[in-house]
């Protein structure tokens, strides 16, 4: 930050900084007196004022902003008294540093307390001080502010995925202690289906499809094999395979348990429900379709119980023949 400040004051006043340039003897010496009476001293400074500003999160104990332009205004301007204060508690360390500094090695008490103490505390002293600290204050003050709510959207999400893991490690072991029962009654349900794409046709078990989608009026099944078009519409399908095994997650997806990845909320109340095909495909599911469909991965939703998909629309569809 000091240096950028020092960058704009070149820009500003170009001539004048050649003047002192030429002044100190060049630029190395120039620089030499930049780091001694400028630089260093101005360090102590931006501590100083990043402690304060720590020590103001601490005792007001901000946890939490809302993102509101309100919650935001009322934040930035709880901080306006300690920046406008902290002044008069960094100026007697930076003016130390200062005299350290630039006085060595013939340091005489009179020279420090008139020089760089006494004769600092001075109206003109504090408003050149103010300007620079201001922004320096409010820079570090967003930067927090900014890397916080990064840091705490990136941790709720991490944790909702953890959450959706485990519901899905809890819902794959039900399944498994359930097989037996499973198998015994599958057998009422659609266990083949029939399909054809560019290259043939292929009969294969419902097990082994990742999900039903509709395209152009066309029905699909997706395999690890691709894409076949199949001669059942979604309607069909939802009633005559397992309810244990498929679910009608939305009006144009019905999804295998087994293929189910994980799921993370997404925006706007809706989630994203990521399935193990080849290419992680992706279903955007509204908020009001997600708790059925936990209950239904968490095993607590029987096949009878599931309530079918509303869904409208007409059955028109193109059969394959």
């Amino acid at each position: 930050m000091i240096l950028l400040i020092e960058g704009l004051a070149w820009t500003i006043a170009y001539n004048p900084k050649l003047a002192l340039v030429a002044r100190a003897g060049g630029f190395l010496p120039y620089i030499s007196v930049f780091f001694r009476t400028l630089f260093l001293p101005e360090v102590c400074t931006v501590v100083i004022l990043t402690t304060l500003l720590d020590q103001q999160h601490i005792r007001l104990k901000l946890n939490s902003v809302g993102l509101t332009l309100r919650d935001i205004s009322r934040y930035e301007l709880s901080f306006l008294p300690t920046i406008l204060f902290s002044f008069f508690l960094f100026n007697p360390a930076t003016q130390t540093v200062r005299f350290l500094l630039e006085a060595f090695p013939s340091y005489t008490f009179s020279n420090y307390w008139h020089g760089y103490l006494e004769g600092t505390f001075t109206m003109s002293t504090y408003l050149q001080y103010l300007s620079p600290i201001f922004i320096i204050g409010y820079v570090l003050l967003n930067i927090s502010f900014i890397s916080d709510y990064f840091k705490q959207r990136q941790k709720a999400q991490e944790e909702a995925e953890n959450q959706a893991t485990l519901a899905i490690q809890a819902a794959q072991a039900a399944i498994a202690a359930k097989t037996a029962t499973v198998t015994a009654t599958s057998s009422n349900y659609l266990s083949h289906l029939k399909g054809k794409n560019q290259h043939g046709e292929l009969d294969f078990p419902v097990d082994d499809v990742y999900f039903f989608t509709i395209e152009d009026r066309y029905y699909y099944a997706q395999l690890e094999k691709g894409q076949y078009l199949v001669g059942k519409t979604l309607n069909e399908l939802e009633t005559e395979l397992d309810p244990s095994r498929f679910f009608r997650i939305k009006r144009d997806y019905i999804v295998n348990r087994q293929s189910v990845l994980n799921y993370a909320y997404w925006e706007n109340g809706k989630y994203i429900v990521r399935l193990n095909t080849p290419d992680r495909h992706e279903i955007v599911v509204p908020r009001a379709r997600m708790q059925e469909f936990r209950e239904w991965l968490q095993g607590n939703q029987s096949g009878t119980n599931q309530q079918p998909y509303a869904d409208s629309s007409t059955d028109s569809f193109i059969l394959a023949n």
